[in-house]
């Protein structure tokens, strides 16, 4: 299974290029594959594999940024008696 990356972007280009920041890194991406119109600095996107695949908003960044943050291991898992 593949996820995707949550990035805010920091530069567009007029060749449809892309630089986006994640993870305290950046990266060039194909940002020609947003669909609506064109990405702006300040954006958030998620990428996959150098491309920029969809425009999400701030509160949906956060919110994916967090849960990807949480520790799996201190989320209640119930466990079964063998």
């Amino acid at each position: 299974m593949c996820l995707g990356t949550i990035a805010q972007v920091v530069e567009v280009h007029r060749d449809g290029r892309a630089i986006v920041e994640h993870g305290g890194r950046r990266e060039e991406v194909l940002a020609m594959t947003v669909a609506d119109d064109d990405i702006q600095p300040g954006e958030w996107v998620v990428i996959h594999s150098g491309f920029a695949l969809e425009r999400i908003t701030e509160a949906q960044a956060k919110d994916a940024l967090a849960i990807r943050a949480t520790d799996p291991d201190t989320t209640n898992h119930k466990e079964t008696a063998s």
